[in-house]
């Protein structure tokens, strides 16, 4: 009905499309809770990828149209854009988007629009300067870390960019809607730093602990001092879902970006593991398993962290089962894949004897596996019992299966298998288009470098043949990709070392430029924070397992 001008504009239209889905999906279904996916999915994309130094803004010059196929950066143009329009929404409310949209519609139906045409529709629609407001964060790449402190018994706030690696501070400041649950925070927080009150007052009157960016709707992260985190902390129980999975969310970000220690969650962790809301065990299994980038493969440090996984998971395991029961809620049903996966990776023997049992009951015929956690089956299968019979069987049914589930469920399982020989096959398969379609190779690719015993064939692979790989994919928005997920993965010196000596060179290709910069410091700043923190971490763990 309406494009953008330009692709200057591309958020124009896929962030707006982005956010749709999500409103369609709720009005129609809202027992579905989609916004909790949202949650889990697109907003750590956003904060993820927005904290590394160099990214693009929403809003991005194109000279010229070779550099088109670069902007499509997911977790900018989609994942944060549509968090700027969720923003938006909270900030002006339903019936002003609705009546803005009507009239931006209207007025541009058929025809090309700019995002400056948007915010004047919905300015007028708010009586507010939605313009002013949004374009310090489309504007500007980034976003900041609000720290909330007691100051001399001040209530004090002040925003700075926040960054995970290295990061050169511009000054940046943007327009925060703050959404605080304290009258006393402003709705806009635009300046460096702003004293709100007297905070004993303002926690008496209050009568709760002071919070900023309630429903997590705002793209900032806040940074609480000792004392006002220790009150949310002592008050979690009567928090929801929703500000749970943003402490802990926020939590580990600082800890990324080296403003705190990751030591210092280890010891939080226990205190959501009850939880049977699926946002805060999907937050909880993530900043888990976090963990793993700090602990080699066979160490006694890994089992340690595994024992870690089994104490977090053991008594929603005892709860949930290893299949669906009848009248269970949505909740449990979406929780139980990510307290079954933790408890795997703990070798728990009864839960690795367990989903054997459950496997060997639909051998016959696996696509009949309970859908949610069938992919943690057969991987546990592929692993403990393993066999060529059994690889070459699973493989077949990935050549000829229809279930697109089945099938991407046997794309993540299968290369987790800890046997050479049959890691070999895979990786003659990755060119073999009548097995893997080359718009499915990424998740072959990166489920086997993300093998411990795959690593190095699949690192092997993508630099021997990397000519094939850019004339099967190469001017497809796909290409990237491969960069982004073996920098997703690579957290060692030595790792460090071979991604640059690779990629370096390609460094000044068309489309490659910016990824390969990016995904470098990504490297660079996950290697520095390993050898940093491994210690602490490593303590941390092995008191908490006590």
């Amino acid at each position: 009905l309406v494009t953008m001008k330009w692709w200057d504009d591309l958020w124009l239209n896929e962030s707006f499309a982005n956010m749709m889905e999500y409103v369609a999906i709720n009005a129609i279904e809202p027992d579905w809770h989609i916004w909790e996916v949202f949650q889990t999915t697109e907003a750590p994309m956003a904060l993820q990828r927005d904290a590394t130094d160099g990214v693009q803004s929403v809003h991005v010059q194109v000279e010229d149209p070779a550099e088109i196929d670069a902007l499509f950066d997911s977790a900018i143009v989609y994942a944060k854009g549509a968090r700027m329009l969720v923003m938006v929404r909270a900030l002006i409310g339903d019936d002003a988007l609705r009546q803005g949209l009507k009239a931006y519609f209207a007025a541009h139906h058929y025809g090309n629009a700019t995002g400056a045409d948007l915010w004047a529709a919905l300015g007028d629609a708010s009586g507010m300067n939605v313009g002013a407001i949004m374009n310090s964060w489309l504007e500007q790449p980034g976003y900041p870390v609000v720290s909330a402190a007691v100051v001399d018994g001040k209530l004090t706030i002040t925003q700075q960019q926040f960054f995970v690696g290295e990061g050169k501070d511009a000054g940046r400041q943007w327009q925060v809607p703050l959404n605080s649950n304290y009258s006393a925070a402003p709705a806009i927080f635009a300046d460096q730093s702003a004293i709100l009150g007297d905070y004993a007052a303002l926690r008496k009157a209050s009568g709760e602990p002071f919070r900023l960016n309630v429903g997590n709707n705002s793209h900032f992260i806040v940074k609480y001092d000792d004392t006002l985190l220790q009150d949310i902390l002592a008050n979690l129980d009567s928090l929801d879902a929703i500000t749970q999975l943003q402490l802990l969310q926020d939590l580990r970000l600082l800890a990324e970006g080296r403003q705190i220690s990751y030591a210092a969650i280890v010891p939080l962790l226990d205190r959501f593991a009850a939880s049977h809301s699926t946002v805060v065990n999907d937050v909880l299994y993530g900043v888990a398993s976090n963990l793993k980038k700090f602990v080699t493969p066979d160490s006694t440090e890994e089992q340690q962290l595994q024992a870690l996984f089994d104490k977090l998971s053991a008594k929603q395991v005892a709860r949930l089962g290893w299949t669906p029961k009848a009248g269970e809620s949505n909740d449990d049903q979406l929780t139980r894949p990510y307290v079954l996966n933790a408890t795997l990776y703990a070798k728990n023997a009864e839960s690795i004897a367990a989903a054997h049992a459950v496997f060997v009951a639909h051998q016959d015929n696996p696509g009949t596996l309970p859908a949610a956690t069938r992919v943690f089956i057969l991987a546990n299968e592929i692993k403990h019992f393993g066999s060529d019979q059994l690889f070459d069987q699973l493989l077949n049914d990935y050549r000829t299966s229809s279930d697109t589930g089945y099938k991407a469920d046997l794309s993540s399982a299968l290369p987790t298998t800890p046997a050479a020989k049959q890691i070999a096959k895979l990786i003659t398969l990755f060119e073999d288009a009548e097995t893997i379609k080359p718009q499915d190779l990424r998740a072959w690719y990166r489920g086997v470098l993300g093998n411990d015993k795959g690593q190095q064939a699949a690192w092997d692979w993508i630099r021997n043949d990397w000519q094939w790989l850019e004339d099967t994919v190469g001017g497809d928005m796909e290409f990237t990709t491969y960069i982004t997920v073996t920098a997703g993965i690579f957290h060692t010196p030595a790792r460090l070392a071979e991604f640059k000596a690779f990629f370096t060179p390609k460094i000044n290709t068309p489309g490659l430029t910016r990824e390969i910069k990016m995904d470098t410091k990504v490297i660079e700043s996950r290697v520095d924070l390993v050898e940093a923190e491994k210690d602490a971490v490593h303590a941390a763990v092995a008191k908490t397992v006590k």
